[in-house]
C-alpha cells in the first residue's frame, strides 16, 4: 500500500484520528509517520483518556454531586435536583420498583 500523505513511499503505519463520532484513517509511511507532531498525538490521547473516565464515572448530579449509583446503594438522592437530572435513569427504574406502574401508588386500605 502507497502512503497516502506522499504516494510514493510504501505505507508502513496505519494512523486512526476520533474528532466526536468521525473516525478518519490513514496509512502513512515512516517518514510522514515522523512528521506527526509529538503534541496532536498526545491531545489525541488526552482525550480518550478523558471519554474513558467519563463513562467510568457516572454523571453526577450538579448540583450535589451525587452519582446515580450512591442512589441506587442508598436508595436516596442528594438534593431536589437529583429527580431532574437522573429522570431518565429514574423512568427505566419505577416500572420494576413499583410493579410496572410509573407512578407510586401507596398501600390499599385491609378489607373488613
Amino acid at each position: 500500500m502507497v502512503c497516502q500523505s506522499c504516494g510514493t513511499r510504501e505505507a508502513t503505519t496505519l494512523v486512526q484520528s476520533v474528532v466526536g463520532n468521525h473516525l478518519t484513517k490513514a496509512a502513512l509511511c515512516s517518514v510522514c509517520a515522523g512528521q506527526i507532531q509529538p503534541a496532536a498525538v498526545l491531545d489525541a490521547m488526552l482525550e480518550a483518556l478523558a471519554a474513558l473516565r467519563t463513562r467510568a464515572n457516572p454523571a453526577r448530579c450538579p448540583n450535589c454531586r451525587i452519582s446515580f449509583a450512591t442512589f441506587r446503594n442508598t436508595g436516596r438522592f442528594g438534593c431536589p435536583h437529583c429527580y431532574e437530572h437522573f429522570i431518565a435513569q429514574v423512568r427505566d427504574l419505577l416500572p420494576r420498583v413499583h410493579a410496572g406502574a410509573y407512578q407510586h401508588r401507596g398501600k390499599t386500605p385491609g378489607r373488613r
